[in-house]
């Protein structure tokens, strides 16, 4: 018998290569599983949204068919980036604030001139917006923001119906 190894006599891999191999055909499937948790988060981060930013967007706007058109716009944005967004500190914050750029866009205002001094204003008064007019509790306007309840700002009390 010559000098050879038994497993290299037979065609065997080191085990460094076996290794090597397993490794190959498991990040397919690991891939494919991350690829599928981050479907699965984005399907239940829309469903959760969708309507409150439908009705953010139909009041700002004054028309649902056009409201519809750019909350569309904004979830497809989203969901080319959504493995990112959902690497992000605040995933809900940044959705925030791609439906409010394209709510932006769809009324006429002029990205240029809002001007970060301008984030917290704007914040609170989506925070009054989504209170006032659609009635949303503050665990509710926190959650639609992406802000935690703590950095909630002050809200007025509701306006008597009718």
């Amino acid at each position: 018998m010559s000098g050879a190894r038994p497993g290299a006599r037979f065609g065997q891999s080191s085990s460094a290569a076996v290794s090597a191999q397993r490794q190959a055909l498991l990040r397919p499937r690991q891939e494919h599983r991350t690829q599928r948790t981050a479907l699965t988060a984005y399907t239940a981060f829309r469903e959760r949204h969708y309507e409150p930013y439908l009705q953010y967007a139909a009041l700002r706007m004054g028309r649902r068919g056009a409201a519809e058109e750019v909350v569309s716009a904004a979830f497809t944005e989203l969901a080319v980036s959504w493995t990112v967004v959902l690497g992000s500190v605040g995933p809900a914050a940044v959705a925030w604030r791609i439906l409010n750029d394209h709510v932006d866009r769809a009324v006429g205002c002029d990205q240029t001139a809002i001007a970060a001094v301008q984030d917290m204003q704007t914040l609170h008064d989506d925070a009054c917006f989504l209170h006032e007019e659609m009635h949303l509790s503050r665990d509710r306007i926190a959650e639609v923001l992406g802000i935690r309840l703590a950095d909630l700002p002050s809200l007025p009390p509701r306006s008597p119906e009718g």
